[in-house]
């Protein structure tokens, strides 16, 4: 039980039966699978939006509301998201790597690039007002990144949503 408390995925007893074993593996290599696919196309990053099950969707909520609570913080970093998540740098980076296949700058990345999306969707300010909201100091870099993490510029999302908001409209 302690075990499972500290954040252990699963528990048996011994003598355990082998076809259980193999099956809770199987089971349990199917949920990070899973994880990583929910999180590489997931758009949205509001925490209060998913419903928690297991231990690493736990784990995973609490990192997003750690990224979440310090976005605009230019200077957050890996260290001080490991002291957030009260983990040593190693495990925090192991553990990212192993559900998301992202390390923690990586993770911090993204969350913030998915942000910018939705804001820049939403109308939200300008491009260089999201870029600074959401952690990013350099425009270009900002620009740069976005362009990478989604095939197209931060500008042209931008004037995507304004035209098709104007041709609906006006018809």
């Amino acid at each position: 039980l302690a075990g499972l408390e500290l954040g252990a995925d699963d528990y048996m007893t011994k003598p355990f039966n082998v076809t259980e074993l193999q099956i809770r593996i199987k089971n349990l290599l199917h949920l990070r699978d899973n994880l990583k696919k929910l999180f590489r196309q997931e758009l949205k990053v509001a925490p209060k939006d998913i419903t928690v099950t297991s231990t690493d969707e736990k784990f995973l909520i609490r990192v997003m509301e750690v990224v979440e609570s310090k976005m605009a913080d230019v200077s957050f970093s890996v260290e001080q998201m490991s002291e957030e998540v009260g983990m040593s740098r190693k495990n925090l980076h192991r553990k990212l790597v192993a559900l998301i296949d992202q390390t923690p700058n990586e993770f911090i990345r993204t969350f913030r690039l998915k942000t910018a999306m939705q804001l820049l969707e939403q109308q939200s300010g300008t491009v260089k007002e999201v870029a600074f909201g959401v952690g990013f100091n350099n425009l270009s870099y900002f620009a740069k990144c976005f362009k990478e993490q989604f095939g197209t510029s931060p500008a042209e999302i931008k004037t995507q949503k304004k035209a098709s908001e104007d041709a609906a409209g006006k018809g």
